[in-house]
Protein backbone atom coordinates (compact mmCIF):
# COMPACT_ATOMS: atom_id res chain seq x y z
CA UNK A 1 0.00 0.00 0.00
CA UNK A 2 2.98 2.49 1.00
CA UNK A 3 4.78 1.65 -1.77
CA UNK A 4 2.09 2.18 -4.39
CA UNK A 5 1.34 5.73 -2.63
CA UNK A 6 4.78 6.51 -3.19
CA UNK A 7 4.73 5.45 -6.89
CA UNK A 8 2.04 8.24 -7.26
CA UNK A 9 3.91 11.07 -5.63
CA UNK A 10 5.84 12.21 -9.15
CA UNK A 11 7.92 15.52 -8.26
CA UNK A 12 8.16 18.29 -10.38
CA UNK A 13 10.04 20.68 -9.31
CA UNK A 14 14.17 19.39 -9.76
CA UNK A 15 14.98 19.46 -6.21
CA UNK A 16 13.23 16.33 -5.46
CA UNK A 17 13.79 14.71 -8.41
CA UNK A 18 17.65 14.33 -8.26
CA UNK A 19 17.12 13.80 -5.04
CA UNK A 20 14.90 10.85 -5.73
CA UNK A 21 16.80 9.34 -8.67
CA UNK A 22 20.09 9.75 -6.93
CA UNK A 23 18.43 7.25 -4.26
CA UNK A 24 17.38 5.03 -6.87
CA UNK A 25 20.98 4.60 -8.36
CA UNK A 26 22.80 4.34 -5.26
CA UNK A 27 20.23 2.12 -3.98
CA UNK A 28 19.44 0.01 -6.91
CA UNK A 29 22.03 1.17 -9.83
CA UNK A 30 24.52 -1.06 -11.66
CA UNK A 31 26.98 -0.63 -15.28
CA UNK A 32 28.60 -4.16 -16.72
CA UNK A 33 32.39 -3.89 -17.08
CA UNK A 34 32.58 -2.42 -20.46
CA UNK A 35 30.59 0.56 -19.11
CA UNK A 36 28.42 0.39 -21.87
CA UNK A 37 25.02 -0.33 -19.92
CA UNK A 38 23.61 1.00 -17.02
CA UNK A 39 20.74 -0.91 -15.21
CA UNK A 40 18.02 -1.08 -12.71
CA UNK A 41 16.45 -4.31 -12.19
CA UNK A 42 13.04 -3.96 -10.12
CA UNK A 43 10.69 -6.60 -8.61
CA UNK A 44 7.24 -3.77 -9.06
CA UNK A 45 5.92 -3.09 -11.80
CA UNK A 46 5.42 0.82 -10.06
CA UNK A 47 9.16 1.41 -10.17
CA UNK A 48 9.03 1.35 -13.67
CA UNK A 49 7.07 4.67 -14.06
CA UNK A 50 8.92 6.28 -11.36
CA UNK A 51 12.43 5.78 -12.87
CA UNK A 52 10.96 6.57 -16.45
CA UNK A 53 9.19 9.66 -15.62
CA UNK A 54 12.61 10.89 -13.70
CA UNK A 55 15.19 10.65 -16.34
CA UNK A 56 12.73 12.05 -19.32
CA UNK A 57 12.31 14.96 -16.62
CA UNK A 58 16.01 15.32 -15.41
CA UNK A 59 17.86 14.60 -18.35
CA UNK A 60 15.45 14.65 -21.29
CA UNK A 61 16.13 11.24 -22.67
CA UNK A 62 13.81 7.69 -22.63
CA UNK A 63 15.30 4.79 -20.83
CA UNK A 64 14.49 1.23 -22.16
CA UNK A 65 12.55 -1.11 -20.90
CA UNK A 66 12.84 -4.74 -20.73
CA UNK A 67 11.20 -7.84 -18.58
CA UNK A 68 13.34 -10.72 -17.20
CA UNK A 69 11.76 -14.04 -16.18
CA UNK A 70 14.09 -15.62 -13.95
CA UNK A 71 14.13 -19.76 -13.44
CA UNK A 72 11.54 -19.56 -10.63
CA UNK A 73 9.09 -17.73 -13.22
CA UNK A 74 9.27 -14.86 -11.47
CA UNK A 75 8.93 -11.64 -13.39
CA UNK A 76 11.29 -8.56 -12.95
CA UNK A 77 11.63 -5.12 -14.54
CA UNK A 78 14.83 -4.17 -16.24
CA UNK A 79 15.51 -0.40 -16.93
CA UNK A 80 18.89 0.43 -18.99
CA UNK A 81 20.45 2.79 -20.66
CA UNK A 82 22.74 1.40 -23.35
CA UNK A 83 24.97 4.61 -24.23
CA UNK A 84 28.42 5.45 -22.66
CA UNK A 85 28.09 9.34 -23.21
CA UNK A 86 24.72 9.10 -21.90
CA UNK A 87 25.69 6.81 -18.55
CA UNK A 88 29.00 9.21 -17.91
CA UNK A 89 26.51 12.59 -17.78
CA UNK A 90 24.39 11.20 -15.78
CA UNK A 91 26.88 9.76 -13.22
CA UNK A 92 28.17 12.84 -13.64
CA UNK A 93 25.75 15.05 -12.85
CA UNK A 94 24.51 13.22 -10.39
CA UNK A 95 28.18 13.27 -8.63
CA UNK A 96 28.11 9.41 -8.74
CA UNK A 97 30.70 6.78 -9.21
CA UNK A 98 30.96 3.12 -10.46
CA UNK A 99 32.57 0.43 -7.95
CA UNK A 100 34.79 -2.54 -8.71
CA UNK A 101 31.94 -4.54 -8.33
CA UNK A 102 29.37 -2.51 -10.92
CA UNK A 103 27.71 -0.90 -7.69
CA UNK A 104 26.84 2.68 -7.92
CA UNK A 105 27.75 4.83 -5.23
CA UNK A 106 28.70 8.20 -3.91
CA UNK A 107 32.06 9.71 -4.98
CA UNK A 108 31.87 11.46 -1.34
CA UNK A 109 29.50 10.10 1.48
CA UNK A 110 30.00 13.11 3.19
CA UNK A 111 29.56 15.60 0.36
CA UNK A 112 26.62 13.57 -0.30
CA UNK A 113 24.72 14.15 2.87
CA UNK A 114 25.78 18.48 2.70
CA UNK A 115 24.08 18.09 -1.02
CA UNK A 116 21.01 16.88 0.38
CA UNK A 117 20.71 19.11 2.97
CA UNK A 118 21.37 22.26 0.41
CA UNK A 119 18.29 24.08 -1.46
CA UNK A 120 19.05 22.39 -4.75
CA UNK A 121 17.98 18.92 -3.50
CA UNK A 122 15.29 17.45 -0.65
CA UNK A 123 16.09 14.92 1.54
CA UNK A 124 12.75 13.83 1.85
CA UNK A 125 12.63 12.56 -1.80
CA UNK A 126 15.98 11.14 -1.34
CA UNK A 127 14.16 9.14 1.75
CA UNK A 128 11.23 8.19 -0.58
CA UNK A 129 13.60 6.52 -3.27
CA UNK A 130 15.05 4.92 -0.46
CA UNK A 131 11.96 3.10 0.78
CA UNK A 132 10.82 2.62 -2.73
CA UNK A 133 13.35 0.50 -4.02
CA UNK A 134 14.57 -0.76 -0.92
CA UNK A 135 12.27 -0.49 1.80
CA UNK A 136 9.81 -2.74 3.94
CA UNK A 137 6.82 -2.43 6.76
CA UNK A 138 5.49 -4.68 8.57
CA UNK A 139 1.37 -5.11 8.76
CA UNK A 140 1.02 -2.50 11.82
CA UNK A 141 -2.10 -4.98 13.17
CA UNK A 142 0.85 -7.73 13.61
CA UNK A 143 3.56 -5.53 14.82
CA UNK A 144 5.56 -1.92 14.26
CA UNK A 145 8.88 -2.39 11.90
CA UNK A 146 9.81 0.02 9.35
CA UNK A 147 12.82 -1.68 7.27
CA UNK A 148 15.47 -0.21 4.47
CA UNK A 149 18.13 -3.04 3.38
CA UNK A 150 21.38 -2.08 1.80
CA UNK A 151 24.05 -4.19 0.60
CA UNK A 152 26.74 -1.35 1.55
CA UNK A 153 27.16 -0.54 5.13
CA UNK A 154 27.94 3.05 3.85
CA UNK A 155 24.77 3.63 2.14
CA UNK A 156 23.13 1.90 5.74
CA UNK A 157 25.14 4.83 8.12
CA UNK A 158 24.44 7.70 5.58
CA UNK A 159 20.18 7.10 5.65
CA UNK A 160 20.72 6.36 9.45
CA UNK A 161 22.79 9.97 9.98
CA UNK A 162 19.67 11.44 7.31
CA UNK A 163 17.35 10.19 9.35
CA UNK A 164 18.80 11.20 12.73
CA UNK A 165 19.09 14.82 11.52
CA UNK A 166 15.71 14.76 11.83
CA UNK A 167 14.87 13.44 15.02
CA UNK A 168 13.98 9.77 13.90
CA UNK A 169 15.93 6.84 16.07
CA UNK A 170 16.84 4.24 13.69
CA UNK A 171 18.82 1.30 14.13
CA UNK A 172 21.60 -0.65 12.20
CA UNK A 173 22.16 -4.76 11.81
CA UNK A 174 23.61 -6.93 9.66
CA UNK A 175 21.37 -9.28 8.50
CA UNK A 176 21.79 -12.02 5.93
CA UNK A 177 25.18 -10.14 4.03
CA UNK A 178 22.88 -6.63 4.21
CA UNK A 179 22.82 -4.15 6.00
CA UNK A 180 19.11 -2.82 7.53
CA UNK A 181 18.36 0.38 8.65
CA UNK A 182 14.86 -0.06 10.75
CA UNK A 183 12.58 1.95 13.06
CA UNK A 184 10.42 0.08 15.53
CA UNK A 185 8.28 2.62 17.70
CA UNK A 186 4.87 3.39 16.19
CA UNK A 187 5.16 7.62 16.65
CA UNK A 188 8.47 7.10 14.54
CA UNK A 189 7.19 5.00 11.97
CA UNK A 190 4.10 7.56 11.41
CA UNK A 191 6.68 10.52 11.06
CA UNK A 192 8.34 8.50 8.71
CA UNK A 193 5.68 8.11 6.54
CA UNK A 194 4.54 11.39 7.17
CA UNK A 195 7.70 13.20 5.84
CA UNK A 196 8.19 10.95 2.88
CA UNK A 197 4.63 12.09 1.78
CA UNK A 198 2.59 9.28 2.18
CA UNK A 199 -1.31 10.23 3.19
CA UNK A 200 -3.63 7.33 2.84
CA UNK A 201 -1.41 4.75 4.43
CA UNK A 202 -0.91 7.29 7.26
CA UNK A 203 -4.46 7.52 7.78
CA UNK A 204 -4.68 3.80 7.59
CA UNK A 205 -1.84 3.31 10.29
CA UNK A 206 -3.10 5.98 12.55
CA UNK A 207 -6.73 4.50 12.94
CA UNK A 208 -4.68 1.41 13.65
CA UNK A 209 -2.67 2.57 16.32
CA UNK A 210 -5.54 4.56 17.32
CA UNK A 211 -7.73 1.27 17.64
CA UNK A 212 -4.29 -0.67 19.13
CA UNK A 213 -3.58 1.85 21.93
CA UNK A 214 -7.86 1.81 23.17
CA UNK A 215 -7.44 -2.02 23.16
CA UNK A 216 -4.17 -1.96 25.21
CA UNK A 217 -5.94 0.66 27.43
CA UNK A 218 -9.07 -1.43 28.26
CA UNK A 219 -6.84 -4.72 28.43
CA UNK A 220 -5.03 -3.04 31.51
CA UNK A 221 -7.60 -1.34 33.16
CA UNK A 222 -9.28 -5.03 32.83
CA UNK A 223 -6.67 -6.76 34.22
CA UNK A 224 -6.34 -3.93 37.03
CA UNK A 225 -9.77 -5.02 37.87
CA UNK A 226 -9.16 -8.61 37.91
CA UNK A 227 -5.89 -8.17 39.79
CA UNK A 228 -7.65 -5.73 42.47
CA UNK A 229 -10.78 -8.56 42.64
CA UNK A 230 -8.79 -11.40 43.14
CA UNK A 231 -6.95 -9.75 46.20
CA UNK A 232 -10.09 -8.95 47.51
CA UNK A 233 -11.61 -12.16 47.51
CA UNK A 234 -8.54 -13.85 49.09
CA UNK A 235 -8.16 -11.03 51.76
CA UNK A 236 -12.14 -11.76 52.65
CA UNK A 237 -11.64 -15.49 52.55
CA UNK A 238 -8.73 -15.20 54.95
CA UNK A 239 -10.42 -12.73 57.06
CA UNK A 240 -13.65 -14.89 56.99
CA UNK A 241 -11.73 -18.04 58.14
CA UNK A 242 -10.46 -16.10 61.29
CA UNK A 243 -13.51 -14.65 62.45
CA UNK A 244 -15.04 -18.81 61.79
CA UNK A 245 -11.91 -19.74 64.35
CA UNK A 246 -13.24 -16.61 66.86
CA UNK A 247 -16.59 -17.62 66.49
CA UNK A 248 -15.70 -21.55 68.10
CA UNK A 249 -13.11 -20.81 70.40
CA UNK A 250 -14.70 -17.49 72.35
CA UNK A 251 -18.04 -16.72 70.14
CA UNK A 252 -18.62 -13.42 68.18
CA UNK A 253 -20.62 -12.13 70.93
CA UNK A 254 -18.03 -12.22 73.32
CA UNK A 255 -15.91 -9.96 71.59
CA UNK A 256 -15.73 -6.18 72.14
CA UNK A 257 -18.56 -4.35 70.24
CA UNK A 258 -16.03 -2.32 67.69
CA UNK A 259 -14.92 -5.75 66.68
CA UNK A 260 -18.37 -7.54 66.66
CA UNK A 261 -19.54 -5.33 64.08
CA UNK A 262 -16.96 -5.68 61.45
CA UNK A 263 -16.92 -9.30 62.17
CA UNK A 264 -20.85 -9.52 61.43
CA UNK A 265 -20.61 -7.19 58.52
CA UNK A 266 -17.94 -9.86 57.34
CA UNK A 267 -19.44 -12.83 57.55
CA UNK A 268 -23.16 -10.69 56.06
CA UNK A 269 -21.01 -9.31 53.04
CA UNK A 270 -17.90 -11.99 52.52
CA UNK A 271 -16.38 -10.56 49.18
CA UNK A 272 -17.11 -6.80 49.68
CA UNK A 273 -14.19 -4.39 49.88
CA UNK A 274 -12.75 -2.75 53.11
CA UNK A 275 -14.33 0.75 51.85
CA UNK A 276 -17.61 -1.34 50.85
CA UNK A 277 -17.82 -2.67 54.43
CA UNK A 278 -16.72 0.58 55.81
CA UNK A 279 -20.02 2.32 53.70
CA UNK A 280 -22.15 -0.88 54.85
CA UNK A 281 -21.56 0.04 58.39
CA UNK A 282 -21.74 3.56 58.10
CA UNK A 283 -21.75 6.60 60.90
CA UNK A 284 -18.06 8.12 61.86
CA UNK A 285 -16.20 4.91 60.80
CA UNK A 286 -13.31 4.68 58.14
CA UNK A 287 -11.71 2.46 55.78
CA UNK A 288 -8.54 2.66 58.48
CA UNK A 289 -10.50 1.70 61.23
CA UNK A 290 -12.14 -1.09 59.33
CA UNK A 291 -8.57 -2.31 58.19
CA UNK A 292 -7.18 -2.33 61.99
CA UNK A 293 -10.33 -3.94 63.37
CA UNK A 294 -9.82 -6.82 60.81
CA UNK A 295 -6.43 -6.97 61.79
CA UNK A 296 -7.07 -7.24 65.31
CA UNK A 297 -9.61 -9.82 64.95
CA UNK A 298 -6.93 -12.01 63.16
CA UNK A 299 -4.59 -11.61 66.11
CA UNK A 300 -6.82 -12.60 68.10
CA UNK A 301 -7.29 -15.88 65.80
CA UNK A 302 -4.18 -16.69 65.72
CA UNK A 303 -3.69 -16.73 69.30
CA UNK A 304 -6.58 -19.11 69.70
CA UNK A 305 -5.17 -21.13 67.46
CA UNK A 306 -2.00 -21.58 69.28
CA UNK A 307 -3.04 -21.83 72.38
CA UNK A 308 -5.32 -25.31 71.12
Amino acid sequence: MVKQELARILPWNSAEQKAELIALMIMEGRVNKEGKELSLLFESPVMVKVVYFLFKNIFHFEVKINTVIKRNKKKLYLISINDDEKISYVLKYLNLQVDIDGRISAKNPKFLKNQLYSKDYSPSAFLRGVFLTSGFINDPERMYHLEVSCYRKSIAVLISDILIEFLFLPKISLWQKKWAVYIKKSEQIFEFLRFIGVQRALLNLQDIIARKDLLNTVNRLVNCETANLDKTILSASRQLHHIDILSKYIGIENLSEKLAVVAQARLNNPYASIQELANIIGGAITKSCIFHRLKKIEQLAEECSSKK
